[in-house]
């Protein structure tokens, strides 16, 4: 019988092949580097993994190697040699076909059976797992990004500004400075240009910010219009010089959707030293609120006496949201008479405020924080209601009542609600006539004011802009808006007695309203001079003290009942 078992021989030549087969399975090339002869030999594999011909081996391995990579991958061969250790190492390798593969590379020092050193290696290409790598790190290095910066102005946004701000609050005697900065007018860029418009403008000043910041400084969006910069170890006239040089660069006009605009902004500027940086956001928040309060386009420093107006403001606005909820804004009358006849021929609506503690307020003494604070358009509505609830009260009780003007604001124009809200009122056609008091975008309406400025006049309720000739109501706002009625402003009627200048200017006004077969209103009528001169320039209704002050509902409500006005004096 013959012997089943394989021979040792046999056993060796088909581990021997098995071997193979794995190497080549796994795509792994073998390699035997003779230290001593400098002599390199490479399996099939490897040949193929290089992309060099089978046969003998022409090519030199550092040829092969990546220009960048030569110098670093020898360098650890080298190493290897001189320590006779083993050797392992990552690079790169250009084929003959210019392909760039990455190649990874283990090998074990050795001494052979004639006593020399070698070293017997494995090298398999990885390309594929460093390039999903890659785009693993990339994908993570933009979720980080994204979590720390605006996606439209590619600024640290205000996640990443609180942790820097944290971060400098851990260092001892570091002084920090910010510029709290806020886009003029913002709302009204949308409105008029849209959100497109909008982002071209917040990319604009980002561009801007980017630009002024030092390399220690940070430069962030805290969201919408608002921006902030932080300045580290910065004296306090050096950060006033940051934000000039931002007004500065805002000077420049920019193209947006087919025109030219100015950005204008308002900056609130704040210091402290690290140990006290957790009121220095609130702070330059203080000083970028007064900033607006005084004008805009400006820049103020915070101060303790800031902060301690800005208090009483608030609670001032905590007053007003109050009484707005329990009816202490309410309307006075002042009546306007017709220029030759002297006989009542309307009435404006002035906003009063019965406050608690204060006694009565003017409009100069809460609109301004009123429209800061965005409840200028909830007066508006205030008012109205008001009112249409003593026409009613008049009505009921015999006394007519001629038209009666009320404000409306920008913000209320611009609300796309407004007309199914005016339609709840029932309001009487003929009856109400909006004033508008912010015209400065009348020379392009957008398409919701004039969806809204085509209800008004749907539910038989008049138009008048008020101020002509102060600059707000421009002559091309006139064309487009076709208004029923324009006021002549009280600074413009004062001197007509004394100036000659002005007093033409108000006649060419006249005239001008008068070609676009517009009404026309002075306000501010103090005597019967002005009167007589208003009159005589074709002016045809008049309002004033020398007709009557405001007055409250109850006690114009004799007016009406037809107490008698003042009669023209006689020249």
């Amino acid at each position: 019988m013959g012997n089943s078992k394989l021979s040792t021989s046999d056993e060796l030549e088909n581990l021997i092949r098995q071997l193979g087969l794995a190497l080549e399975a796994s795509g792994i090339g073998i390699w035997q580097h003779n230290i001593s002869r400098n002599q390199t030999r490479w399996d099939e594999q490897l040949k193929a993994i290089y992309g060099v011909p089978k046969g003998p081996l022409d090519v030199v391995w550092l040829e092969s190697l990546h220009p960048e990579d030569v110098e670093a991958t020898n360098h650890i061969f080298q190493t290897a040699i001189r320590q006779k250790t083993d050797y392992a190492s990552q690079f790169r390798i250009i084929r003959p076909d210019h392909s760039i593969r990455h190649i990874r590379s283990r090998a074990r020092y050795f001494i052979d059976v004639n006593g020399e050193p070698c070293f017997i290696g494995a090298e398999w290409d990885v390309t594929e797992d460093v390039l999903r790598n890659q785009e693993l790190q990339q994908r993570q290095a933009e979720a980080r990004y994204a979590a720390d910066h605006d996606y439209l102005t590619g600024l640290l946004n205000r996640r990443s500004f609180d942790t820097a701000l944290a971060t400098l609050a851990q260092n001892p005697d570091t002084h920090v400075s910010i510029c709290h900065i806020d886009i003029d007018r913002f709302k009204e860029i949308n409105d008029r240009l849209g959100h497109a418009g909008g982002d071209i403008v917040l990319h604009h000043l980002s561009l801007i910010l980017s630009q002024t910041v030092g390399d220690k400084d940070v430069a962030a969006r805290l969201g919408g219009d608002e921006f902030a910069v932080l300045c580290v170890d910065s004296s306090d006239c050096s950060i006033d010089g940051v934000a000039k040089r931002i007004q500065s660069a805002l000077e420049q006009p920019i193209p947006v959707n087919g025109q030219f605009l100015t950005v204008q902004c308002s900056i609130g500027i704040a210091s402290a030293k690290s140990n006290d940086l957790t009121k220095l956001l609130s702070h330059s928040d203080v000083a970028l609120y007064q900033a607006k309060r005084n004008g805009r386009n400006r820049c103020e420093t915070f101060s303790p006496a800031m902060a301690s107006n800005m208090a009483g403001e608030r609670q001032l606005v905590a007053d007003l949201r109050a009484a707005l909820e329990v009816g202490q804004v309410v309307p006075f009358y002042q009546v306007q008479v017709d220029a030759k006849t002297l006989k009542i021929s309307g009435i404006e609506a002035l906003a009063r405020w019965r406050h608690p503690s204060r006694g009565l307020l003017q409009p100069a003494e809460f609109l301004a924080i009123a429209t800061t604070n965005s409840l200028i358009a909830a007066i508006d509505e205030a008012i109205l209601k008001a009112v249409l609830a003593d026409v009613d009260l008049w009505s009921m009780r015999g006394v007519e009542v001629p038209r009666i003007s009320v404000n409306l604001s920008a913000e209320r124009l611009n609300d796309p609600l407004l007309i199914e809200k005016l339609n709840r009122l029932n309001i009487p056609a003929g009856r109400i006539s909006f004033e508008l008091i912010e015209t400065i975008f009348l020379d392009s309406l957008n398409d919701q004011i004039k969806a809204n400025l085509e209800g008004i006049r749907d539910l038989g309720i008049e138009i008048e802009i008020d101020d002509l000739g102060s600059g707000h109501a421009s002559l091309l706002g006139l064309v487009e808006l076709r208004p029923d009625r324009v006021k002549i402003d009280r600074q413009l009627v004062a001197p007509i007695l004394q100036s000659v200048t002005r007093r033409r200017l108000v006649g060419s006004l006249v005239d001008i309203a008068k070609t676009l077969d517009i009404q026309v209103v002075a306000e501010g009528v103090e005597t019967f001079e002005h009167a007589d001169v208003l009159a005589d320039l074709g002016v045809e209704f008049l309002q004033g003290y020398a007709f009557g002050r405001p007055e409250v509902a109850h006690d114009f409500e004799k007016r009406l009942r037809g107490t008698p006005l003042p009669v023209r004096r006689l020249a």
